[in-house]
């Protein structure tokens, strides 16, 4: 489960608003992992992430 998330630079919003979501709504990262944009661009981080997880 994400407990948190801190992001700095330009252009973040994307990923401040789907860590708010993820963090206040407890998603799993299991389910987190079906979220990610079918076309992520800068939202890779997020399969980064994921699979630094072990998912």
């Amino acid at each position: 489960m994400l407990v948190g998330a801190t992001f700095t630079g330009v252009e973040i919003a994307e990923f401040l608003d789907a860590a708010t979501i993820a963090v206040v709504g407890e998603v799993p990262l299991e389910v987190l992992w079906h979220t990610v944009p079918s076309f992520p661009t800068r939202s890779e981080v997020w399969l980064r992430l994921l699979e630094q997880a072990g998912l």
